[in-house]
């Protein structure tokens, strides 16, 4: 189904909205094995990732990646306060300048809560500056391919002495 949105954001997108029916159940019927494939499991996605990948392997390929440092944490040991935005909202030259910032940056209720939705993290540290970044969005990646579907990357940010958007900074 294609519908107008009324927006006109950009030339792109045109303000279209595409919305597609989500079958309630697929039928094992409608999906053709692929030549030489291996039949279809009804094992759940939590068996095949545990015989698959484990938190390990993920740490192993964070130090394959760049990490000099890595260690699995349980999310419930982070640390989340307000006053951390608040630095930035009174007296930060950042403050609106990118979305490594305040108001872009998620408040501490919404990191808070979705730091719930994990059992465990990673907390890596390595190479200074943008490279930090770039293992972190890279073992995202290969978490993600090893079957952790919900992995998601964080940096820690700070600023440089030019008023100017340090990403991935330590």
């Amino acid at each position: 189904m294609v519908a107008e949105t009324g927006f006109n954001s950009s030339p792109k997108t045109k303000g279209v909205l595409i919305r597609a029916k989500k079958p309630i159940e697929l039928d094992r019927k409608m999906i053709k094995p692929v030549k030489d494939s291996p039949p279809i499991s009804s094992k759940s996605r939590e068996e095949v990732r545990s015989k698959e990948a484990t938190m390990e392997d993920v740490l192993k390929k964070a130090y394959e990646l760049g990490a000099e440092k890595a260690k699995i944490i349980g999310t419930e040991t982070i640390v989340v306060e307000e006053w951390v935005r608040w630095k930035c909202l009174y007296g930060c030259p950042l403050y609106g300048k990118d979305a490594y910032h305040p108001p872009c940056a998620p408040d501490a209720e919404s990191m808070e809560k979705v730091l719930k939705e994990y059992s465990k993290a990673i907390l890596l540290n390595g190479p200074k500056g943008k490279a930090i970044t770039k293992t972190a969005v890279r073992l995202e990646g290969e978490a993600y391919n090893m079957g952790y579907y919900k992995a998601f990357a964080l940096t820690a940010l700070s600023s440089n002495s030019a008023n100017s958007s340090n990403a991935g900074a330590t």
